[in-house]
């Protein structure tokens, strides 16, 4: 394959077509196209969020054995996440002018080796090779590398879906991005659980393997529309817009929760049943953490996909169900309560990632779509800063207090979204006909 073929495989969107004005004319005429680029791209999105938790089953009860403080692994997770945050906004810019594939394609790779590296000095440091503060300080720069280069995957994924539909089906789609990020968020721990007998470390190489194989498959089989026909913002969204920051807010409050929760998850199942081997606290925190991730796919799918309720409706009981998940983990004192709890959890997880995404999907315009999935993404991100902070020094006060402190968040955003307007999606959310049932197809109905 020559210069001019790699170009064209890896960037689609230099070709142009005269016939194909608008990146709806392209996913009208390339409908089977269209799904597998969904497809592909919903899997990039988990296996990248998956990269982000996986760590929370090994990474506690290893830092036990180099002799971190509980505290350091926090800083680890949060100025990882820091990066995140500031750099994602940049990324969905850039991917305006690399084109989406490039970025996600990009971001596959430098997670692959990003991780792998972040891997290896684990070991080192389970070796004995390097003291715990250089040690620390290595795993600190591996981490940033990972979110400077591979958190370009979400924004880019949103853009994706916010360029080729329109409408119903843009929201659905948005959502869906939503979702691919909750389930991959639960199902990192999941993926360690399974992984760690086979040895501590292996979890993250196949993490590696697993991003790298997306990677390469999504180099030859992702398409997207043509560069001249993507839309381009007139102006850029601002963070202070009152028409997401409500929004923004709450995203940043409920993924504080959870990072706290999950950071904190095995420290907490470790100590409330008295376990002793990093094996044995990584089984049992993954099969808890299995039953969140279970119960998201449930809600996910037969509630946001089948009964379709306002986002209204799923923000406010999510809030309702996550109050009622933190409470009961703070009172439970057996396995097979923590498990109920965090399956509680997992329910709220599946109602508000879609119910918030789609309310700030549908408080802007059409060419705003980009703009608010990067912000979304960006507050995403953020909750992983403070909240691994917030967990680990929390639960240095005592094991139940990131429990009730997460709780009253989930309670205040209760009572908060009561008083928030919900309102009607702008009429020029749909500027322009579409097919003859209206829609765009996005490959389900």
């Amino acid at each position: 394959m020559g210069y001019a073929g790699f170009i064209e495989v890896l960037m689609p969107h230099r070709a142009k077509n005269p016939e194909i004005k608008t990146p709806q004319d392209w996913a009208r005429e390339n409908k089977t196209t269209q799904r597998i680029a969904y497809a592909l791209i919903l899997g990039c999105v988990l296996v990248f969020a998956m990269g982000q938790t996986v760590l929370f089953v090994l990474l506690q009860p290893i830092s036990r054995e180099i002799g971190f403080d509980e505290s350091w692994v926090g800083w680890i997770v949060a100025l990882s996440a820091a990066s995140m945050a500031l750099i994602q906004p940049t990324w969905g810019r850039v991917s305006d002018k690399w084109g989406r594939k490039a970025v996600i394609i990009f971001g596959l790779l430098a997670y692959a080796i990003t991780t792998a590296l972040f891997a290896f000095i684990l070991q080192v440091g389970l070796w004995g090779w390097v003291a715990p503060l250089p040690l620390l300080a290595m795993l600190i720069l591996a981490r940033l590398a990972y979110g400077l280069t591979s958190s370009g995957i979400q924004p880019a994924a949103s853009a994706f879906v916010a360029d080729t539909t329109t409408g119903k089906k843009r929201t659905q789609g948005l959502a869906m991005v939503g979702a691919a990020v909750g389930l991959g968020t639960v199902a990192g721990p999941l993926f360690g659980m399974v992984l760690v007998g086979f040895g501590d470390l292996v979890p993250l190489y196949a993490a590696a393997i697993l991003a790298l194989v997306m990677g390469l498959v999504g180099f030859r089989y992702l398409k997207e529309p043509p560069a001249h026909v993507r839309p381009t913002p007139t102006t850029r969204l601002k963070v202070s817009d009152p028409r997401i920051l409500p929004y923004l807010i709450m995203t940043l409050l409920v993924l504080v929760v959870v990072a706290a929760t999950q950071q904190t998850a095995a420290y907490y199942v470790q100590d409330r049943l008295n376990l002793v081997t990093v094996a044995e606290t990584a089984r049992l925190t993954g099969y808890a953490m299995a039953g969140t991730a279970v119960m998201a796919i449930i809600f996910q799918g037969a509630v946001v996909q089948w009964l379709k309720p306002a986002p209204a409706v799923l923000v406010r009981s999510g809030f309702l169900i996550g109050t009622t998940a933190f409470v009961f983990l703070s009172l439970t004192k057996s396995y097979e309560g923590l498990v109920i709890g965090y399956m509680i959890l997992g329910a709220s997880i599946g109602l508000l990632n879609p119910g918030m995404m789609s309310a700030a999907s549908m408080s802007v315009e059409p060419e705003e779509q980009g703009g608010v999935a990067g912000w979304i993404g960006s507050a995403m991100s953020a909750g992983f800063v403070f909240g691994p902070i917030l967990g680990t020094n929390l639960y240095n006060v005592g094991q139940v207090a990131p429990m009730k402190v997460n709780a009253a968040i989930m309670g205040v955003m209760l009572v908060g979204s009561m008083f928030l307007a919900f309102g009607p999606r702008p009429k020029s959310l749909d500027p322009q006909p579409m097919d003859p049932e209206g829609e765009i197809d996005l490959g389900e109905e």
